[in-house]
């Protein structure tokens, strides 16, 4: 009844987003001073790394208030924070003291890729090559927007020359593997993603797209990449969910639970991990209660969850608390007209206990 959904994790974490429209000169914002103000930390508030990185590269700017690469590298922790304004000055910055430095302009073809420009990003990567013939990371950009563009061909020849000019490139291998799945090629795909995290111990990425690849596969090799990936990143959501999906639909009960709960503390409002637990005790342990209490909890986290409200009603009825089901399958039914479950759920218990004349 459960299925692992795999688009989401397997979704390509590239850099597109919505925009604006900018020019590839500069990225056509009033010219800014440099003063103190340039070294204060923007008023978006990015995650506890972000802001550890621009206190950093604040400090460094302050010492050194030439370094286009510094503004570069500031620009994309202001990017990554959302902060597209405090972004643009930065890169105009780069931009106005170096237009040829490496890290300017992969800066701007990231921030082209980000406002969904990919001719424009190819452009300035073109640029770059003329300038920077051997650097590996510019050929891995390529091959990264030549992937988004499904030019398979195209991104396997510019990951391959990210590899010739850095053999120990992990992006390199790790567009390759996703190329690879792209054309269906599983095995190309494994053996990439294993020599990605071989060149990289730490590549979290790697080890996460290894474990649900096994898990498609129904190895017991998924738990051991998992498990890399938390030891990488301890706590990481994506992979305790497919961590306990795997366990959970191998008949691991107790460790899914444990991997559920754990995913619950350190996420609070984690819907999907307090749903399965729910399902996990209604479906596999038949504790009809112990369920309702999970599906309690992820309704609370969202009120339009469908799925949970019809749960929670297949728990009442099975507990043979008529009245609180159809009231759950009307509910989800209301969020959700042609839910099939939910509508015949309520004819069940409808048909068990009719209402009165």
């Amino acid at each position: 009844m459960m299925k692992r959904i795999l688009g989401y994790f397997f979704a390509l974490t590239f850099l597109i987003g919505c925009g604006t429209t900018v020019d590839e000169g500069s990225t056509d914002r009033e010219e800014t001073t440099e003063s103190e103000d340039s070294t204060k930390p923007s008023a978006v508030e990015g995650s506890a790394s972000n802001d550890s990185l621009l206190l950093l590269v604040n400090q460094k700017i302050r010492e050194d208030l030439a370094n286009p690469d510094l503004y570069a590298e500031r620009a994309e922790i202001y990017f990554d924070a959302g902060d597209l304004e405090a972004g643009i000055k930065d890169l105009d910055r780069a931009i106005k003291l170096d237009s040829t430095n490496l890290n300017t302009l992969m800066a701007q073809a990231k921030f082209f890729t980000r406002r969904g420009r990919m001719e424009a990003a190819k452009r300035i990567l073109d640029r770059a090559k003329r300038i920077h013939p051997q650097e590996s990371d510019i050929y891995v950009l390529l091959a990264e927007l030549f992937l988004i563009g499904k030019d398979y061909d195209q991104a396997l020849q510019h990951a391959d020359l990210g590899v010739k000019y850095d053999l120990y490139n992990e992006k390199a291998y790790f567009i390759k593997a996703y190329t690879f799945l792209e054309l269906g090629d599983t095995n190309n795909a494994i053996s990439s993603f294993q020599t990605a995290v071989e060149q990289n111990p730490d590549y979290y990425k790697g080890y996460l797209q290894l474990g649900l690849l096994y898990s498609e596969l129904d190895d017991p090799l998924a738990i051991e990449y998992f498990e890399n990936a938390l030891a990488v990143k301890p706590n990481d959501k994506d992979a305790l969910y497919s961590k306990a999906m795997f366990e959970q639909e191998h008949e691991m009960y107790n460790e899914a639970m444990q991997s559920y709960t754990q995913a619950i503390k350190a996420h609070p409002d984690f819907r999907e991990a307090y749903y399965n637990m729910g399902f996990l005790h209604m479906f596999y342990l038949k504790l009809y209660r112990e369920g309702l209490n999970y599906f309690d909890q992820a309704i609370k986290v969202d009120p339009e969850y469908y799925q949970a409200y019809y749960n929670r009603g297949y728990s009442f009825e099975l507990l043979g608390d008529i009245g609180n089901a159809a009231k759950d399958y009307r509910k989800a039914l209301s969020i959700r007209p042609d839910y099939t479950l939910a509508a015949k759920g309520l004819e069940r218990v409808n048909n068990a206990n009719p209402p009165q004349q």
